[in-house]
């Protein structure tokens, strides 16, 4: 058993019993509950055994202790902004604790803020919940360090956008590339979002163009296509060595690339998610749960067209990453109380063996 499993799930059993209760006590107490169980994930995920990818990344970090800033930004040919904050980090301290605390703050911070923009108190500690233990939450936090801070960055982008529009929402998304660049690859589904979402153009046919691009999408990695399709990109990937990776031969890693059933199945679980809670409370609006559906269906197109490829399920998580979330706000848009309970149940329940059988190999803890 992992060692923070017991307290994890402590708090898990306390966040269920105030979601019972309808006094403004008991929701505190789910607020409480909640940001207890994450913060015992975190604290783990901020102690754990250094090894893989968060080997690499701290011994670049290690490394900038002894660069001037001249040095280290002749060093980078990318991630500018993550050079530089490794570099100010290191400036401080190289233990592990300097770089991984900082990195670990600034994501959780900003994903509350982002989700409290959002959702209420208590839904923002619901979807706390559900991130506490969801595998694309923690694992880039604790390993994909880049790819996780530009996430966060992005999902700010998208909350921004929804709010505030195109312009108000156009630093965050320059930002994220600054750190993972990376997240340029959302950019289309982003334009293509924003341009489809429009009442002149009609909810309805935005969300079944967006659908009948995903499909599309499936079908090319289904039958082998989209390597062709995207090979156009992999000129552009010369132009840092860490991204000719995802254009050579994914078996030379021992890893399964091409089209799998299993993770075409998981892209597609918002959508019945979406279509049980289309039956519960008041059901859906295109204005809300339309929106972040649409926006997460061309999102999910990137895995599609990148199944080819070594470590596929990177480009995956930046759809994946806001599944808790979008679910979220599909149970505030429904209204229903009784399925809000059965999501949250069925989560801690599945957060529990996630974390014993998948989450908590990534962050074993070293007290």
């Amino acid at each position: 058993m992992h060692p923070v499993l017991p307290l994890y799930s402590v708090f898990l059993a306390l966040a269920l019993l105030g979601l019972r209760m309808s006094r403004p006590e008991d929701r505190t107490m789910v607020w409480l509950s909640a940001w207890g169980a994450m913060s015992v994930v975190l604290v783990a995920a901020t102690f754990r055994e250094i090894k893989g990818d968060t080997w690499r990344y701290y011994i670049v970090f290690a490394q900038m202790s002894d660069l001037s800033f001249a040095q280290m930004w002749e060093l980078t040919d990318n991630n500018w902004l993550f050079a530089v904050t490794n570099w100010l980090l290191a400036q401080l301290g190289t233990h592990p604790l300097w770089l991984f605390l900082p990195v670990t703050l600034f994501c959780i911070v900003l994903t509350r803020y982002s989700l409290r923009q959002l959702l209420g108190p208590t839904s923002t500690a619901v979807a706390i919940i559900l991130y506490s233990a969801y595998p694309f939450f923690v694992f880039y936090i604790a390993n994909g360090i880049k790819q996780g801070i530009a996430m966060v960055l992005l999902f700010q982008g998208y909350v921004t956008l929804y709010r505030l529009g195109l312009k108000r929402s156009v630093v965050w998304f320059l930002l994220a590339p600054m750190f993972h660049t990376g997240a340029t690859l959302v950019f289309p589904c982003i334009i293509l979002h924003w341009l489809f979402w429009r009442s002149q153009f009609g909810y309805r046919r935005a969300l079944s163009l967006s659908f009948g691009i995903m499909i599309i999408c499936v079908i090319l990695s289904a039958i082998g296509y989209n390597k062709d399709a995207m090979s156009f990109l992999e000129s552009y990937a010369q132009f840092s060595r860490s991204y000719e990776v995802y254009f050579m031969e994914a078996s030379e890693f021992g890893y399964k690339a091409g089209f799998r059933l299993d993770f075409t199945i998981f892209s597609l679980l918002p959508f019945a998610l979406a279509a049980w809670l289309r039956t519960q409370g008041r059901g859906l609006s295109y204005q809300l749960s339309g929106w972040w559906i649409n926006l997460y269906t061309l999102l999910a197109c990137l895995y599609h067209l990148f199944s080819f490829a070594p470590f596929a399920d990177r480009f995956a998580g930046f759809g994946w990453y806001l599944i808790p979330a979008i679910l979220v706000i599909m149970l505030v848009d429904c209204g229903s109380q009784q399925a809000r309970r059965k999501v949250v149940a069925a989560f801690a329940v599945l957060n529990v063996l996630i974390f014993q059988f998948y989450t908590g190999y990534s962050i074993r803890v070293e007290f």
